[in-house]
C-alpha cells in the first residue's frame, strides 16, 4: 500500500501541466523525476484528453483529463492515477478524505462498466489492487478504442455535486504496455 501511495505521489512530479504543448488523445512514455527534479530511471505511460465538467455553479466547462499508468511491478502489482483539471488548469478535488467511489466507462459497443476508484485526500484519483487489475485489462486491450467516462463526485461524498465527462483511448497493439 505504501508503494502504491508513493507512486501516486510521484505522479505530481512527472510533469508540470500546461494547456499549451500537451499531446492529446495519444499515449506517451515519460520518465519520472523525484522531488528534486532528478530523473529516477523509471518511466510511466501517460495520456491526456479534453472533456467537460459541471457543478452547482457552472455547466459544460472545459477540463483536462490526465491518466498515468505505472504498469505492474515484479510482483504483478500496479497503480494508475487520474487527475482532472477544471477550466484546463485548476486541479479538481473530488473528496475531503480518501474515499472509494466509481468511474463509469461506456465501451464502443455501448455497454457500461463501472470501475472502483479512490478519490485521494491529497487530490486526484487512484487505482491499485484488484481495482487496478480490472482497469489495466481495459487500457491494455490492444484495440486503441475510444472509451467514454463519467466521474460523479456524489459517488465519493454526500457534499459534492461536480460531474466530469470525457474519454480516453485504450492502448493499441502498436502502443506499449
Amino acid at each position: 500500500m505504501k508503494k502504491s501511495i508513493l507512486f501516486l505521489l510521484l505522479s505530481l512530479f512527472v510533469s508540470t501541466l500546461s494547456a499549451q504543448g500537451l499531446n492529446y488523445d495519444s499515449w506517451a512514455i515519460v520518465e519520472t523525476v523525484d522531488d528534486f527534479g532528478d530523473k529516477t530511471g523509471e518511466s510511466v505511460a501517460r495520456y491526456f484528453s479534453q472533456g467537460k465538467f459541471s457543478n452547482s455553479a457552472t455547466t459544460g466547462q472545459e477540463m483536462i483529463f490526465k491518466l498515468v499508468d505505472y504498469g505492474k511491478d515484479d510482483k504483478g502489482e500496479g497503480t494508475s492515477q487520474i487527475d482532472l483539471f477544471e477550466y484546463n488548469k485548476n486541479p479538481a478535488r473530488i473528496g475531503l478524505d480518501t474515499k472509494l467511489g466509481s468511474m463509469k466507462c461506456k465501451m464502443p459497443d455501448g455497454t457500461v462498466k463501472s470501475y472502483k476508484i479512490y478519490a485521494m485526500k491529497s487530490g486526484g484519483l487512484g487505482l491499485w489492487g484488484e481495482n487496478y487489475d480490472l482497469f489495466y485489462e481495459l487500457i491494455n486491450n490492444g484495440k486503441g478504442e475510444k472509451v467514454k467516462f463519467v466521474i460523479d463526485e456524489s459517488d465519493f461524498s454526500e457534499y459534492g455535486s461536480s460531474k466530469y465527462q470525457g474519454h480516453f483511448h485504450t492502448k493499441s497493439a502498436v502502443d506499449f504496455k
